[in-house]
C-alpha cells in the first residue's frame, strides 16, 4: 500500500513538473543587447493593431509609415522579446523557419519617404506559443544606400490567460 502511494505521488510530482514546463518560454540566455527600443526614430513609426492579444500564437498587424527622406529596406522577419526580471530576453525558435520560408528575412522589400506599409506576421511561422507576459515585437530596418546603418523598432504588448479568474 506505502509503494502505492509513493507511485502516486511520484505521478502527480511528474505532471506537475512537466505542466509547468510547458508554460516556460525559451529565450537566449543572455539579455538582449537593446534594452531601450523604441516605436519611431529617424522618420520611422512601428505600430500594431492591438497591444493585448491571448495566450497562444496571436497574429499581428502591424504598420511602419516612413516620415523621413530616406527609403528603408525591411523584410517578413519579425524577433520577439520577452520582459524577464526587469529585462528584454530575445525569444528561441528553430532554425528551420529560415529554410520552410525563405523570405523570412530582415531585407526585400523597400518603403519610400511618405509611404506607409503593412504586414500580419503569425507567430505560429515561427513555432512559438506565447505565454501571459509582456512582450514587445522587434523589427529591424536598414539603408539600402550609403551612409548604411540599421534602426530597430520595437512595439510592447501584453499576452494575457485565455483562462482568466472571475473577477
Amino acid at each position: 500500500m506505502v509503494k502505492i502511494k509513493w507511485l502516486i505521488l511520484l505521478s502527480a510530482l511528474t505532471l506537475l513538473i512537466a505542466c509547468s514546463k510547458e508554460n516556460e518560454i525559451q529565450t537566449l540566455t543572455a539579455p538582449s543587447p537593446e534594452q531601450k527600443l523604441v516605436t519611431n526614430e529617424q522618420g520611422l513609426t512601428f505600430s500594431i493593431l492591438e497591444d493585448q492579444y491571448e495566450e497562444g500564437m496571436p497574429l499581428f498587424h502591424t504598420k511602419v509609415k516612413n516620415d523621413s527622406k530616406s527609403i528603408y529596406e525591411y523584410g517578413e522577419y519579425y524577433q520577439i522579446e520577452v520582459l524577464k526580471n526587469d529585462e528584454w530576453y530575445t525569444l528561441t525558435h528553430s532554425d528551420s523557419v529560415f529554410y520552410e520560408n525563405p523570405h523570412f528575412t530582415n531585407l526585400g522589400n523597400l518603403i519610400a519617404p511618405g509611404k506607409e506599409i503593412q504586414q500580419s506576421f503569425s507567430v505560429e511561422t515561427l513555432g512559438v506559443t506565447l505565454v501571459p507576459g509582456q512582450f514587445r515585437l522587434v523589427k529591424i530596418f536598414l539603408t539600402p544606400i550609403a551612409p548604411y546603418y540599421t534602426i530597430t523598432l520595437a512595439v510592447p504588448f501584453t499576452v494575457t490567460s485565455k483562462h482568466r479568474a472571475p473577477e
